[in-house]
């Protein structure tokens, strides 16, 4: 299951698919731009760079259509390259239809990587952390078609919320999370929306849109949210207290 499995929405696959689209015309539109402006067409480099274009072009989209990781990669590559343009169409060869075209095409750069940061996709998981002490999750219980599976809460943006779990759950089923810290607990109700699993034998990331019922809903899941991202940096702080302790030991 290392491709991401996903309950397609119409609507949402629609936008994304026209920014991506918008954003490859411009792109493209962008390069033929600049090679016209520095009267560069019929050189043998344009037909090298018209190949890397394309190229680029073609395996970003693949990347984001399969919600691949290397998706950044290219959008790294993407971003340099109107930045660059920028910076010579502003301060060395002055060009408005061009600085348009590249700003309009960095918009979209941009629309494309918040639409795909979010936790159905691209959770914010501390991958380079092995010891699951100083990792971000907090603990959570999920109930789902009747059963209580122990889950670790790993992202909460956006509306949306990311879950790490052994067993393999259906998409587009209601599940329900409770999620104690302290003398608390908070709840977290949704529908399962994206699943993938990186290395077998690791938890399954599943994505889920929450379903806010009421505004106490709201209330509970932003103190939640805050509960979250404080929890990660006391874990952060930990750890490199733990570390700092563990060398002046060694030191002695």
């Amino acid at each position: 299951m290392k491709k991401l499995l996903e309950e397609v929405s119409n609507e949402e696959a629609k936008k994304i698919t026209l920014t991506l689209y918008i954003f490859n015309a411009l792109f493209f539109t962008l390069f033929m731009l600049v090679r016209t402006s520095e009267m560069r067409v019929f050189e043998i480099g344009f037909f090298f760079e018209l190949i890397f274009i394309i190229g680029i072009i073609r395996f970003y989209t693949r990347a984001l259509k399969n919600k691949n990781y290397a998706l950044w990669g290219f959008t790294l590559v993407m971003s340099i390259y109107i930045i660059l343009r920028i910076l010579h169409f502003t301060f060395i060869n002055y060009n408005l239809l061009v600085l348009y075209i590249a700003f309009l095409a960095g918009v979209f750069l941009i629309s494309l990587s918040y639409l795909m940061s979010s936790p159905l996709y691209f959770p914010r998981i501390q991958w380079w952390e092995y010891d699951f002490r100083y990792r971000g999750e907090l603990k959570a219980l999920a109930s789902y078609m009747g059963e209580d599976v122990e889950v670790r809460l790993a992202d909460l943006r956006r509306g949306c919320a990311s879950i790490l779990a052994f067993e393999h759950m259906d998409l587009g089923k209601e599940i329900s999370i409770k999620v104690p810290f302290g003398k608390s607990e908070y709840f977290i109700k949704g529908r399962l929306k994206t699943a993938r699993e990186d290395i077998p034998g690791r938890p399954i990331r599943y994505g889920i849109i929450i379903k806010f019922a009421s505004p106490e809903q709201r209330k509970a899941h932003l103190e939640l949210k805050k509960i979250w991202k404080l929890h990660k940096k006391a874990n952060i702080r930990r750890k490199f207290a733990d570390f700092k302790e563990a060398s002046d030991r060694s030191g002695l």
